[in-house]
């Protein structure tokens, strides 16, 4: 299985690479009108860079589900309760809630 840099690196090249294809088809013929927007010119840059646009997104896609599928593998399922309060992780300081507290009446 490659990796996930490598797959992200095969799918931003692809995306990148059929932008600039397709980027130049529509610059070529139909911004400077170097030749006709269905000349074989343009076709052969829009079909190539069509098909690396949709290989990217695919490899993007398959690299997300990848990620997903390990990050859920390795993250252990910790069920905390949302009720607890751990003083020592608390930025209020020494005093606690209690300060605060006593703070808001005041």
């Amino acid at each position: 299985m490659p990796s996930r840099q490598f797959l992200a690196m095969l799918s931003t090249t692809a995306l990148v690479g059929g932008a600039l294809l397709v980027g130049d088809a529509l610059h070529g013929g139909v911004v400077t009108s170097q030749y006709s927007p269905t000349s074989p010119a343009a076709v052969f840059r829009v079909v190539p860079g069509v098909a690396l646009i949709w290989v990217g997104y695919r490899l993007k896609i398959h690299r997300d589900s990848l990620v997903t599928d390990i990050l859920t593998e390795s993250t252990p399922s910790v069920e905390s309760d949302e009720e607890e309060f751990d003083e020592d992780m608390s930025p209020l300081g020494d005093e606690g809630l209690e300060h605060l507290e006593t703070q808001d009446d005041e």
